[in-house]
């Protein structure tokens, strides 16, 4: 060796040392035997074999080789590579599975068998990192009970080689992944308890976190999906014409108004609720009205179904003729109306509404149309509370005309200074009388004169004289058919209301009629006696038909026949 001296092993001292110069040393034919430890005098300086002179192989007892921080083991059938840095760190087993614990790789790496990761994968630098190739891409991708937490990519590429666009989202199938769009439809919006308002609600995973928030970004014609959840909102919530609100049920979806006073949805041209249970709403608030604003054109009526109102001293539907043109008008189906000390549903100004299921527990009025409000109720139920049905008032003056000519009695009625046909179910009064009677038909207007047909009949002294002044109204009106009434006047305390715990109805307040308003009914009370208004009683437990208009028809039926049997 260049400038080096043999060297010779020294078992005294375990130290390989160079032979002194003019020394020798022999090798040949024989091993190097009875050695213990082989050690070179100085660190890191002295070669075993060279590029061009290589031991053929190295025979251990032991487990373990040191090559600088990195450590070779084999133990209990298993390889391992261990960095004393932890910078690489991995296992190979006897059946050729490789597991990684950590592994830096700084080049290109080429991975032919199963490879499983229980780690992390961690990738460093922006827009540099590549995992696979449009040639050879990545066939099973996957991991037993194990998700990623977060995927950013800025280039992705499908089995096919296509790269998504902005929002397109990966989908698998048997042929492979592939992009497509987000699974959403134009004009529907989604809102969760899990959501956020700075989402764009065009998913599930990506809903809105309030009502308002989606409102806000719905046009006409836009569905809203609430899911299950309790949601406060600042309100009134108004709708745009044509909106769906439906949540998922109405027994996990309840909307509640931050501030109590306020209306909660005020609903506009076509829109439709269902599955919503409103609470909190008091003081005269209402879950469903028109906005404040008015101006609602009411083309096609606002349709609220299979809700509830569960609240105290509030209004579950209030619809305000004042608050809208056109038909002015609600229709409702199933909505109960759980409001103790409030309004199940209130109709004024000329507002008309269709109510069918509709189920009012505890209310200070079940249904109220006042000011000339009107309406029709099928199938439905009050329970409890102050008073069923309630018809109060009149609306204002519509317009006004004459008497035409005198002695005028009967059911017709001849009225001139008329500029419009009148209208049927308008009422009218003439001269000082204040008895109205309902208009059932009505004439075409000529030279300002109309015939109007009357469903009561004007007594011959009380017919009005040529020139009294003619008044036409729009009577506060409630038409109801099938019509249940449940312990109705027992209070609006649900706790003391029933008759188990001393409740005591009281039927005159099933129905009430103030102020020129009427109510229109067939109904069942709670001892299964029928009516049909208030000239008609089967008695159910007495087995007895009563009534001042059933008799006198009754009467004049028989007395004929009577009167040939006597002779």
């Amino acid at each position: 060796m260049t400038n080096r001296f043999p060297l010779i092993l020294d078992q005294n001292e375990e130290k390989v040392k160079e032979i002194p110069s003019g020394d020798s040393l022999d090798l040949t034919g024989n091993d190097i035997s009875s050695v213990r430890n082989i050690l070179p005098e100085t660190t890191e300086l002295y070669n075993l074999g060279s590029e061009s002179l290589r031991f053929k192989d190295i025979f251990l007892s032991g487990n373990s080789i040191n090559l600088g921080n990195l450590t070779i083991s084999y133990a209990n059938s298993i390889l391992s590579f261990a960095d004393a840095n932890t910078e690489i760190t991995f296992t190979i087993t006897e059946d050729g599975t490789h597991v990684y614990d950590k592994l830096e790789v700084n080049q290109e790496t080429i991975l032919n068998g199963n490879t499983t990761i229980n780690g992390k994968i961690t990738v460093n630098g922006v827009n540099t990192q590549t995992l696979g190739s449009e040639s050879q891409a990545i066939e099973q991708f996957f991991g037993a009970n194990a998700s990623f937490e977060n995927v950013t990519v800025s280039n992705t590429i499908d089995a096919n080689g296509t790269t998504g666009t902005d929002g397109q989202l990966l989908a698998s199938s048997s042929n492979g992944v592939y992009w497509q769009d987000p699974d959403t439809a134009n004009n529907v919006l989604y809102v969760s308890e899990s959501g956020s308002d700075d989402n764009d609600g065009l998913t599930l995973g990506n809903a809105f976190r309030s009502i308002a928030a989606a409102v806000n970004s719905a046009s006409s014609n836009t569905t809203i999906y609430i899911k299950s959840g309790d949601y406060t909102e600042e309100t009134p919530i108004v709708l745009p014409e044509r909106t769906a609100l439906i949540g998922d049920n109405l027994r996990t979806v309840s909307v509640r108004p931050a501030n109590t006073e306020a209306d909660i949805i005020h609903v506009t041209n076509a829109c439709y609720v269902t599955g919503i249970t409103f609470r909190d709403h008091a003081n005269g608030a209402a879950a469903i009205a028109f906005p404040d604003a008015g101006g609602v054109l009411g083309i096609t009526s606002p349709y609220i179904q299979n809700c509830s109102s569960i609240t105290t001293d509030g209004v579950g539907m209030r619809v305000d003729g004042s608050k809208a043109n056109g038909l002015k008008s609600m229709v409702s189906d199933s909505y109960t109306q759980f409001n103790q000390g409030g309004i199940g549903v209130h109709i004024l100004n000329g507002g008309y509404s269709q109510l069918v299921s509709i189920f009012t527990i505890c209310c200070d009025d079940g249904v109220l149309c006042s000011n000339g409000g009107f309406c029709s109720i099928t199938n439905s139920n009050n329970s409890f509370g102050n008073r069923g049905l309630r018809a109060t008032g009149l609306g204002p003056l519509i317009r006004s005309g004459a008497v035409s000519g005198n002695n005028q009695s009967g059911t017709e009625l001849v009225v001139d200074g008329l500029s419009e046909q009148p209208k049927v179910s308008e009422v009218v009064k003439f001269g000082s009388s204040n008895t109205y009677y309902t208009i059932s038909e009505s004439s075409n207007v000529v030279s300002n004169t109309a015939t109007l047909t009357l469903l009561e009949s004007i007594p011959a002294d009380e017919s009005p004289t040529d020139g009294d002044t003619v008044e036409f109204y729009q009577r506060s009106l409630i038409t109801s058919s099938s019509h249940t009434f449940e312990f109705v006047g027992t209070g609006t305390d649900i706790l003391t209301a029933t008759p188990q715990l001393g409740g005591v109805p009281i039927q005159e307040n099933e129905v009430v009629e103030e102020n020129s308003g009427q109510v229109n009914y067939t109904s069942t009370d709670q001892w299964g006696d029928f009516r049909i208004g208030d000239g008609l009683l089967i008695n159910n437990s007495q087995g007895v038909i009563t009534g001042e208009s059933f008799d006198r028809g009754l009467f004049a039926v028989l007395t004929p026949y009577i009167l040939a049997l006597e002779s």
